[in-house]
């Protein structure tokens, strides 16, 4: 992903917003996220919203597996399931898909400033 370094004009931001056109989109809405609190911390925001819990339910097919057996892959699955850090993983997963794929906002023109 490259940084952009350049402000918007009212009219570039209606324009990039009535093409539809993604990278364009994209590229506003990362300079929004680097450069615009507001914008950033409602992103992170929506990112951290879900919980992301995860529950690992064992199942038991009578006649397969001893009870140890089933024990130790229960803990097997467990620790798979830690490992993988669902809740981080998640949350920035949700925080780029945010970013880079969906835009939020509402234009407000400000004298020469444009406040998304």
């Amino acid at each position: 992903m490259n940084s952009v370094r350049r402000d918007f004009t009212l009219e570039e931001i209606e324009d990039i917003i009535r093409s539809g056109e993604l990278s364009a989109i994209r590229e506003l809405s990362r300079y929004y996220y680097r450069t615009n609190a507001r914008y950033r911390n409602n992103i992170d925001f929506l990112a951290a919203l879900p919980l992301y819990d995860t529950i690992v339910t064992p199942v038991y097919e009578a006649g397969k597996g001893s009870k140890v057996q089933i024990i130790k892959a229960f803990y097997s699955a467990c620790e798979f399931v830690e490992a993988l850090d669902v809740k981080n993983t998640l949350a920035r997963i949700t925080r780029e898909w945010l970013k880079s794929g969906i835009y939020y906002g509402i234009l407000h023109e400000s004298g020469k400033k444009v406040v998304l």
